[in-house]
Order: C-alpha cells, then sequence, then structure tokens
C-alpha cells in the first residue's frame, strides 16, 4: 500500500490497480472512502472500457475481441513511476496478457497529489502502436455516505450539479448492464440538485450526460463536511449505490466512454460512441479533482 500525505490528509492507494483505497481526514480521524463489506471496491480505474459488451466481446480492426465490463486496468498491477510525500504516479502499460484482448501498444499513467484539502488526480494515455487506438476511461471513486458517522442518514445528503442547466438526462441500464436505447429526463431535481434516495437506484445506475457540467457536490445541512468533485474534463458522470440501506455509500463514476447500447451486434470500437481515438504516438490527457472537508 503506497501513502501519501499533507497537513490536512492522509492518501491510500493500492498497486493492484492504482486504486484510491482511504483518504483520511486527519483532523477528524475519519476516512472519506467506502471501505464496507457490501462492495469490495473502493475507488477503481476503467481501462479500455467503460461498463459492458455486447456478449462480453467488440470488434477492432475488422478481428473479434473479448472484453468484460469496464477493462483489465484494475485487476492489473500498475508501477510505481515516482513518489514523494505527497505525490504519487504509476503506469500501465501492454503486456503479452493485454494484447490478447486489446491489440494495442499504449501506455496509461495516473497521478494522484495532495494541495490542502484537495487531491488531484491526472490521467495520461498514450498510443504506442502504429494504427489508431479506440479506448475508454473511467474513475469509479465511491464515498461513505453519511460521509461520517453523525446520525445522518443517506436521504439527508443532496448531490447539487453546477452550473444549472435546463435540465439534466441520463441513460438506463438493462439486465446485461447495457445502455437503453431511450434518453430520459433526470426526475426529482430542483435547480440541478437531488436529494439522494435508495429508492432512484433500483434501477442500477443513473448515467448523466454532462456538456457544460463542471462540478457536482454532496453535501448535507446537518454536516458540516462536504465532498466536491470536477467533472468537466469527463463526457458523463454515474450516479450508483445498492438500493439497500445497509450499503451506505455513493459512487460517483466519471466516465469518458459508455456501455454498448443493447443490440445483437458485436460493436466497432473505431465507431462506438464515447469512445476515444487516439492517433499513433499521440497522448491525451484527464483530469479531475476531489475537494474533500
Amino acid at each position: 500500500m503506497l501513502t501519501i500525505e499533507n497537513n490536512q490528509l492522509k492518501v491510500g492507494i493500492d498497486e493492484m490497480g492504482a486504486q484510491l483505497t482511504h483518504v483520511i481526514d486527519k483532523s477528524g480521524n475519519f476516512d472519506f472512502i467506502w471501505n464496507g463489506i457490501e462492495w469490495k471496491k473502493h475507488a477503481p480505474i476503467l481501462f479500455p472500457a467503460v461498463g459492458g459488451s455486447v456478449n462480453n466481446q467488440y470488434v477492432v480492426n475488422e478481428r473479434t475481441f473479448s472484453m468484460k465490463p469496464n477493462g483489465f486496468a484494475s485487476d492489473t498491477a500498475w508501477t510505481v513511476v515516482d513518489k514523494g510525500d505527497e505525490q504519487v504516479s504509476l503506469t500501465l502499460t501492454d503486456s503479452e496478457d493485454t494484447l490478447k484482448i486489446y491489440p494495442f501498444e499504449f501506455s496509461l499513467m495516473v497521478t494522484y497529489s495532495l494541495e490542502g484539502n484537495n487531491l488531484h488526480i491526472r490521467f495520461l494515455v498514450k498510443n504506442n502502436s502504429q494504427k489508431t487506438m479506440p479506448f475508454a476511461l473511467g474513475l469509479k471513486p465511491t464515498f461513505n455516505i453519511p460521509i461520517i458517522s453523525d446520525n445522518l442518514n443517506f436521504s439527508d445528503y443532496r448531490l447539487t450539479f453546477t452550473p444549472e442547466v435546463p435540465k439534466l438526462t441520463k441513460y438506463k441500464l438493462n439486465d446485461n448492464s447495457l445502455r437503453e436505447k431511450e434518453i430520459f429526463t433526470v426526475s426529482g431535481t430542483d435547480k440541478n440538485s437531488l436529494q439522494l434516495k435508495y429508492a432512484d437506484f433500483e434501477d442500477g445506475p443513473i448515467i448523466i450526460a454532462t456538456p457544460g457540467l463542471t462540478r457536482v457536490d454532496i453535501a448535507s445541512e446537518k454536516s458540516d463536511h462536504r465532498i466536491g468533485v470536477s467533472i468537466e474534463e469527463f463526457d458523463h458522470v454515474a450516479l450508483w449505490t445498492m438500493p439497500d440501506q445497509e450499503a451506505k455509500f455513493l459512487c460517483i463514476a466519471l466516465l469518458n466512454g459508455l456501455p454498448d447500447q443493447e443490440s445483437n451486434t458485436l460493436v466497432n470500437w473505431n465507431e462506438k460512441e464515447g469512445n476515444h481515438q487516439l492517433e499513433p504516438d499521440q497522448k491525451i490527457e484527464f483530469s479531475t479533482t476531489l475537494t474533500l472537508q
């Protein structure tokens, strides 16, 4: 387990999957990140897929490959390439195993760095192959809600999106974790604010398109603690929890990519909605900041 810290926060990162596992408030001695038994993950990195694929397969360059939901990055050991007191960088590169299911030479680096009560997370994706590389990238930070055990309930918290937009739209997933074709309006919102209710998650994650949105905050009028997540560099946000009041967490997944749309036909990743297409020897960065107070 890797650790970085400053005067306010202490952060744990697992080299398996480069996964954020703890963000501890040092003054209050509590953890913002979920570590419960109902779901064993904490903040997995998704690459090169986000969500499910038709029959867990996809097509690229006229060949068919297998790909499990959310790709392989979270189940692979990463390599530490730089480490300081307040920041750490890890990298994942292609291997004999990855080339069997994702036929591209690549590097993916993530850097975690602290600044006050902010945790900056930056991704750098590079295509080291000689052909256009399609990919999706996501991060699923999962937070304790209530943030601290102070006799609050899940429903005492609200999500607020910034800035205000005329309406929020969402996708629904079917039983195979594929996108339904219809796009819905997010109901129950009040000026981009959404009260948390377990019932809203009975049909699975809520995937919200984010054009024009820059930030989402979780807060309660009954608590001084809050969480902010910058989202402007990601195309969608997926909200998820288990519809079970014992699962006291909320995942705010940042997505540059989407699950396949429901179909009987395998999807060509070079044409897939939501995928990024990276030319040979090119690179691209995405970043987010978690503000924890």
